[in-house]
């Protein structure tokens, strides 16, 4: 019987793209060698995920009309949302059926992790909405939406190799003062990639509430960057399980949403 080396077969497409990043910081201008990179990364989220994920660039927005900054790699649901609103190429998802945000730089380093952070802000503050589900036994309640997950994703590192794990404990302990610019998921594709479980609390100190920062970095030094980061987004992503509905209501259309009692 043939059989497959799956590892190799990721191996080779890490490769790829890395060659693919390589040639794109051959681009002068900054703005063109990071639409590059951002392309490549959503083309293979869209090549290689399954269907009922779409990566889109794109503002994420919610019913009372609060706008994310523009997100490079926005991971939404295909299968149980409306389309997605798009004016002039500028699209709009909302939040309701988002999965995952990515931040996409050339380079890991403290600047872009705190740059990232701020972006993934911008997305976990908003709003989400629950519509009531019909079933063989009536309407339930909306499930409480999971929370958006938010990611790095970057082509080289600032830092030595062996440095590297240190260095996001380091910043990630620094930098992330409330949870919602907690950090999920960071790749760097030529050396490094975690996964960050997030078990943050508040606590009261003096009467005012104070965040905790406490997390875990998960990864895996036996497989390359790229393979960890398909298998472990997938894995968080079953997790997730299916996004909320939207309570269409909520977005100012009445007559809409079903009577449940």
């Amino acid at each position: 019987m043939n059989k497959i080396d799956i590892k190799q077969l990721f191996q080779l497409q890490q490769e790829k793209m890395l060659k693919s990043f390589g040639l794109n910081a051959a681009f002068q201008h900054p703005g063109a060698k990071g639409d590059a990179t951002e392309e490549e990364w959503r083309m293979w989220f869209n090549d290689f995920f399954p269907k009922r994920y779409c990566a889109e660039k794109a503002f994420v927005i919610d019913y009372q009309g609060n706008c994310s900054e523009q997100m490079d790699v926005v991971i939404y649901d295909t299968h149980f949302s409306p389309k997605i609103f798009e004016n002039n190429g500028q699209k709009f998802i909302p939040a309701e059926s988002v999965y995952a945000v990515f931040e996409v730089k050339q380079n890991l380093n403290k600047d872009h992790i705190e740059y990232a952070k701020n972006k993934i802000k911008s997305v976990k503050y908003l709003m989400r909405t629950s519509a009531p589900i019909n079933t063989i036994y009536g309407y339930k309640e909306g499930r409480i939406a999971p929370i958006i997950l938010g990611g790095l994703l970057t082509y080289k590192c600032d830092w030595k190799k062996e440095n590297i794990e240190q260095n996001i404990k380091d910043n990630l302990t620094s930098l992330i003062k409330e949870k919602e610019e907690e950090i999920d998921f960071i790749c760097c594709l030529s050396e490094y990639a975690c996964a960050i479980e997030n078990n943050s609390c508040i606590s009261n100190f003096h009467g005012q509430p104070i965040y905790i920062n406490n997390f875990n970095l998960i990864t895996d030094n036996d497989n390359s960057p790229l393979i960890f980061t398909y298998f472990k987004l997938l894995r968080m992503l079953q997790d997730m399980g299916n996004v909320p509905a939207i309570e269409y209501s909520k977005y100012g259309i009445k007559g809409i949403d079903p009577t449940t009692n």
